[in-house]
């Protein structure tokens, strides 16, 4: 996104994704290399120490779509004992688990930069070897087609691991831990994939129904969260030293769907600036102190409005979908500054 007027990151920047849909603009693409997965886990030699940058969820795969283990607060040290071949998550100890070990989005994990981390290998059950990079917010179906069920939603650098292809070559099959049978289908094209020719064929093209010429992004509404002024989506505390942006993205929808998000911050200093890039300027925000509505913000997408802060004291920003006849799908990306 570099023209959304946004500064550039720096070792002061904090950047939290929304579990479980973070939504970049749809014409991103990835960057990342991915590296052929081998049947056999690599082994797991030594650890190299991380500081966590925000409070994030610790995850069972390498993905948003796996089971939460649990959630770790930000500048807590962690222990990163590898990384999947895109670069994207990297492994922990983490040791309230079952397996001892979980999966956290490496861009909220500072690490030297100069480190070697290892790329863990064989991380699921797949026979084909083969990974994935999610590249596109989409949905996961039961077959390979828009006409099959949606069974859940993939987010942008989520991994996933291939099982087989269609005869078209259009849809793969992939481990998705949310279907009854352990399996998934999702469009290649939201995909970034190496050695697919090595993919087995599943099905035959009779019995394949050809994806709809429309995109497979998923606009139609945002999953449940579980977010709260109690439980905040994210939280961030700003130090004149350390943290002084916090950049969020997601996504809400009304009338159904997830038609609110809390974020949490307590600023240094009396005066923050608020920007927001946005599909829709069909949303309400509101910032909250002690508990009451201190201002009702008109927030209009790419503009930055300045907000008088109390240094020192917890605030939150409730952003609303506003609920009418029709539909309201907004993606947003919202960035918080410091100003003194």
């Amino acid at each position: 996104m570099s023209n959304n007027g946004f500064a550039t990151a720096t070792p002061d920047f904090v950047t939290a994704t929304l579990p479980p849909t973070p939504i970049p603009p749809s014409t991103q693409t990835a960057t990342a290399t991915l590296e052929t997965l081998t049947s056999v886990e690599t082994p797991i030699t030594s650890s190299v120490e991380g500081i966590t940058a925000t409070q994030l969820n610790v995850r069972a795969e390498p993905s948003t779509a796996s089971e939460a283990l649990g959630t770790i607060d930000q500048f807590t040290a962690v222990q990163v004992i590898g990384k999947d071949a895109s670069g994207s998550w990297l492994l922990i100890n983490y040791p309230v688990s079952a397996t001892g070990k979980g999966w956290v989005r490496a861009e909220f994990v500072q690490v030297n930069i100069t480190t070697e981390i290892a790329i863990i290998s064989g991380m699921a059950g797949s026979g084909t070897g083969v990974s994935g990079l999610v590249t596109e917010k989409l949905n996961v179906r039961s077959g390979p087609g828009t006409d099959f069920e949606s069974l859940g939603i993939l987010n942008p650098k989520d991994v996933v691991f291939v099982t087989g292809k269609d005869p078209s070559g259009e849809w793969i099959q992939i481990e998705f831990s949310k279907a009854v049978d352990g399996k998934g289908w999702a469009a290649i094209k939201f995909l970034q994939v190496e050695n697919l020719a090595s993919v087995p064929v599943i099905g035959t093209a009779e019995e394949t129904i050809e994806a709809s010429p429309t995109a497979e992004i998923a606009v139609q509404l945002a999953m449940q969260d579980g977010d709260s002024m109690q439980a905040p989506l994210t939280e961030t505390v700003f130090s004149p030293t350390g943290t002084q942006i916090l950049q969020v993205s997601g996504d809400l929808s009304a009338p159904q769907g997830d038609a609110e998000d809390w974020i949490k911050f307590t600023p240094f200093g009396t005066n923050i600036s608020v920007q927001a890039l946005c599909t829709s300027e069909n949303f309400h925000v509101e910032l909250q102190r002690n508990g009451q509505i201190a201002e009702d913000i008109v927030l209009t997408c790419g503009e930055k409005l300045f907000i008088k802060t109390t240094p020192g004291q917890p605030h939150y920003l409730r952003l609303q979908a506003i609920s009418n006849i029709v539909p309201q799908y907004i993606q947003y990306t919202l960035k918080i500054s410091m100003l003194e």
